[in-house]
């Protein structure tokens, strides 16, 4: 009887460690209270009953540019959602250090992923904007666009270079869980009609 006693209790004081199946370091389906055992420290920001969003500034497996993220953890579902956005790119009108950062993480992605399922990459808007008003254009519905979609039986991501009217930027990467249509259609029978 002895040994079943030991193995229950080195079971319960070591639970199995958690898959990273997720970005950064992250497992899709956890609670935040699983994620906070990653490392993961942040504040709620809103709570619709169903849906928990948590802004982070702190993931285990972060780039440098990060800035925040935002998590969207379903009560049912568990962690579904992640939205990384990087630090501002400001003193950047031509945008030359935006399109990098963006080219640089495109490529990361897609050796991770593979090749994307879509990109829309084009600045229709640059014989009405000058040089020095890139996130401007980018800001404007139908003068710049930079968005990069990956979707496999294992991810659906999507890359975005954002841009201000204030001439700063951002890059912004949405991950969706396995689960994710699930909570959308959750959320959705929610919204009044």
């Amino acid at each position: 009887m002895r040994p079943f006693w030991l193995l229950a209790i080195f079971c319960l004081l070591c639970p199995p460690a958690m898959a990273e199946d997720a970005p950064f370091g992250l497992r899709w389906g956890a609670t935040f209270d699983e994620l906070k055992v990653r490392g993961v420290s942040g504040e709620l920001q809103q709570d619709d009953g169903k849906l928990l969003t948590y802004q982070v500034r702190k993931l285990p497996k972060a780039p440098n540019e990060t800035d925040v993220a935002r998590l969207n953890i379903d009560r049912q579902f568990g962690l579904q959602r992640i939205v990384w956005v990087s630090k501002t790119l400001s003193e950047d009108p031509s945008g030359q250090k935006g399109l990098e950062l963006y080219q640089a993480t495109k490529q990361k992605l897609s050796e991770e992923y593979g090749t994307p399922r879509s990109a829309d990459e084009e600045m229709a808007g640059s014989q009405t904007h000058g040089q020095s008003s890139f996130y401007q254009c980018l800001a404007e519905d139908g003068c710049g666009v930079f968005v990069t979609v990956w979707r496999t039986p294992d991810i659906d991501a999507r890359l975005r270079l954002i841009g201000t009217a204030a001439g700063k930027g951002w890059l912004e990467i949405v991950f969706l869980g396995p689960d994710w249509d699930d909570v959308a259609t959750k959320l959705e029978k929610k919204k009044p009609h």
